[in-house]
């Protein structure tokens, strides 16, 4: 009678242990599982693009924009500030190793964003020269198309969708979604991808053409470069709400006579809980991408 006793209680034993390292084997897999890819954290599972990464510099040119976007050994410049900003973004090309551009991008035909790129073209090899317009009565931008015809360099107007590498980088034209008579909603947008961030940049596009944007089912999320130096009548609610971003910058002069960034536009940014960079108070701004993360630093001259 006890033989069978001892064979239940076997069965038993063997029951049990069979659970207690089924439950360590579970637990170690979490464990481990945990430690690869960051558990239920989003961000801890993501993978930063391979390579040197991506550097955004909102250069502080006062009242004007000029972009220095870097990726994997290319280069981007979008816009060139004033004229009398010439030198002073060339120099700050030249520190930061620049020895040509791939792309240089004449958001539109006002003299503070393409009053510089005179200089820029006279100083380094450009390889792709993209603007709103190929001509324009506008007296800073056709000294651009005379430095341009000099260095025999074609200026091209992209269409929508068009997109461009900039090492791992992808770019995406998204818009003017149409012909405008206002030249500022006539500017081109962009924005650039690399990994899961996104860059927006809209020159001084307006109201009109950000809603002509959205409407057109573009995806415009991630760190903006706020519209028209931050005027009332760019970076709109709408704007705000479908492309949530986390940060903005305002490039504008310090004192300026427009009254930028106006009291409206920063209330918005407040109102969506965005964090503001801006050049007139914190001086050039420096994003920099590893794909996932993000991280800013400022360079306040004097």
């Amino acid at each position: 009678m006890s033989q069978p006793k001892r064979g239940r209680s076997s069965q038993a034993q063997n029951h049990l242990i069979t659970i207690l390292l089924a439950l360590v084997i579970a637990g170690l897999s979490m464990w481990f599982g945990a430690g690869r890819d960051g558990g239920n954290d989003p961000d801890a599972a993501a993978t930063p693009v391979p390579g040197s990464g991506l550097t955004v510099t909102y250069l502080d040119v006062g009242q004007g924009d000029c972009t220095l976007l870097q990726c994997d050994g290319q280069t981007m410049l979008i816009d060139a500030g004033i004229g009398e900003q010439a030198n002073h973004i060339t120099t700050y090309l030249k520190q930061q190793g620049v020895k040509s551009i791939d792309y240089l991008v004449c958001t539109h035909a006002h003299a503070d964003h393409c009053g510089g790129m005179k200089a820029v073209i006279a100083a380094f090899p450009v390889h792709t020269f993209y603007s709103s317009v190929t001509s324009s009565s506008n007296g800073a931008f056709q000294r651009v198309m005379r430095a341009a015809e000099t260095a025999n360099l074609a200026i091209t107007v992209p269409g929508v969708g068009d997109t461009f590498a900039l090492g791992g980088a992808t770019v995406t034209v998204l818009g003017p979604q149409k012909h405008y008579s206002d030249v500022n909603d006539q500017s081109l947008i962009l924005r650039v991808d690399y990994g899961s961030n996104a860059f927006l940049f809209t020159g001084d596009a307006e109201y009109q053409s950000e809603t002509d944007v959205l409407d057109a089912g573009e995806n415009v999320r991630d760190v903006i470069k706020a519209g028209h130096h931050g005027s009332r009548t760019s970076t709109g609610y709408r704007l705000l709400y479908e492309a949530q971003p986390k940060y903005a910058v305002i490039s504008c002069g310090a004192g300026n006579e427009y009254g930028h960034p106006h009291d409206d536009t920063l209330s918005r940014l407040r109102d969506a809980d965005v964090t503001v960079y801006r050049t007139d108070l914190n001086g050039t701004v420096v994003c920099r991408s590893d794909g996932t993360n993000l991280t800013f630093t400022t360079e306040k001259e004097g």
